[in-house]
């Protein structure tokens, strides 16, 4: 896998609150659940910066 081909970052900032909670309803397991639950909460901790900072 070439890294600079895939930005991870890049992918994950598409994503709403909305996009990553309804993954997280649609997980099959508990490792992909808590990993959909952690972007959640980086999200939300954007979100809440984003707030702090205005």
């Amino acid at each position: 896998m070439d890294n600079k081909s895939i930005n991870l970052y890049d992918i994950f900032i598409r994503y709403s609150y909305a996009d990553i909670m309804e993954l997280l309803q649609n997980s099959k397991t508990k490792e992909e659940q808590d990993f959909y639950a952690n972007l959640s909460n980086m999200i939300l901790q954007r979100e809440q910066m984003k707030v702090i900072g205005k």
